[in-house]
């Protein structure tokens, strides 16, 4: 795949995370386009799973641009916290999707596969809390972005590692931006 292609999908996916953090609905534009150029550019890397995952988000830029209304603040979906059970739910979710994929691929014991799996199905979790405006995914977008920074760097895709680099600090940025819309909303009411 062209590294041109590479460099507009990772323009399209920081505009996606800066609009996501704002909490402006057309990040889910940004996203779905960015998903779409990312799906051949890792199955071409030998990543199917993070191709698969782009497959995801294109339906879940669908889900989110619905979910998150209009832009103006009587309309948006408020930004809200989760629960210990939450977390215990998605994390078993993780655990239980990620070792039936592994033994479904016969690669338990390949570290790449393993990483592409995991970081995968961690984000389709992750992805489904932003939809719904969920706090905590700043937080689980962290550790994703870290372990995915690594899977693509050893794959050679250099634009697409220093993308997840990037997308790192703007997650702590997101956290701390959607913490802040929590507590302005505990007030104002």
């Amino acid at each position: 795949m062209s590294t041109v292609l590479e460099g507009i999908a990772v323009v399209l996916g920081l505009a996606y995370l800066v609009l996501a953090i704002w909490e402006k609905r057309s990040c889910w534009i940004a996203g779905g386009l960015a998903s779409a150029l990312f799906m051949g550019i890792f199955w071409d890397a030998g990543l199917p799973m993070q191709g698969l995952l782009q497959v995801f988000y294109l339906f879940m830029a669908a889900l989110g641009w619905w979910r998150w209304g209009r832009d103006s603040s009587e309309t948006a979906r408020a930004v809200s916290k989760v629960g210990w059970r939450y977390h215990a739910t998605i994390l078993a979710s993780l655990v239980l999707l990620s070792g039936v994929t592994l033994l479904a691929r016969n690669t338990m014991t390949d570290l790449q596969a393993i990483v592409d799996t995991g970081s995968s199905w961690a984000g389709v979790l992750a992805t489904w809390m932003v939809a719904q405006k969920k706090l905590e995914s700043w937080i689980y977008w962290i550790a994703i972005d870290l372990l995915t920074a690594g899977l693509y760097l050893n794959a050679g895709l250099l634009a697409s590692s220093g993308l997840y680099v990037v997308y790192t600090v703007l997650a702590i940025i997101g956290w701390k931006q959607w913490r802040q819309s929590v507590r302005l909303q505990a007030t104002s009411s």
